[in-house]
């Protein structure tokens, strides 16, 4: 009679806290996104990844939406948190609070390079909503520089367009940064982005 054949128990997942499995499972989901991008985000990817069962996946999240909405919703809150502190304000000397700025960006690129990759869409992680709030990022970024620039400026210069021409060389020099790093270390493309703001402003006494 023929031996009877070994079941395999899936590996037990150790008990969680409710909140520390939701980060647990979040952190799976921009891992999911960073690699296969956003498409290959489901609940039986996530459930795979972490080594849990589906169930437990469905007792913190409804759906497949329900997570990648608070994944979005949770690194675009870290993101923010990141450069809040650097971001320039009207009346400061812009060239310094803007290099620190460029410095700070280019540290959180390094500090968190899943969430600024697909926050790049380096991996294909483009949907409706990701790119409304990456849009909504950008159009914060561009405020906050032109509020910066304003008393620096001429008064027929065209504040808001040149801070988005100034950001749009900062976005660029942190896809260079995740993406060719040893050409474009971070030294390199600071000494450009505080050099390219010094042109910008023009020659007056505290910039």
């Amino acid at each position: 009679m023929p031996a009877a054949p070994i079941r395999r128990n899936r590996p037990y997942a150790a008990r969680m806290a409710r909140e520390d499995r939701r980060e647990q499972l979040l952190d799976v989901v921009l891992d999911i996104i960073d690699t296969d991008g956003i498409a290959a985000v489901s609940m039986d990817a996530v459930a795979r990844r972490a080594g849990v069962t589906r169930p437990v996946v469905y007792g913190v999240f409804t759906d497949t939406d329900d997570l990648l909405r608070n994944s979005l919703n949770r690194e675009s809150d870290r993101a923010l948190a990141q450069l809040a502190d650097a971001l320039p304000t009207p009346g400061a000397p812009p060239v310094p609070a803007f290099t620190a700025l460029f410095d700070a960006y280019l540290h959180a690129l390094v500090a968190a390079p899943q969430r600024w990759r697909a926050a790049y869409m380096i991996t294909d992680s483009n949907t409706k909503a990701f790119q409304k709030r990456i849009n909504r990022l950008r159009a914060l970024l561009v405020h906050h520089f032109a509020e910066a620039l304003r008393p620096a400026l001429p008064a027929d210069a065209d504040i808001e367009l040149t801070a988005g021409h100034l950001l749009a060389a900062l976005w660029e020099s942190g896809r260079l940064l995740l993406i060719h790093p040893d050409a474009y270390p971070h030294d390199r493309l600071l000494r450009s982005l505080e050099t390219l703001v010094t042109a910008l402003i023009p020659d007056v006494p505290g910039r």
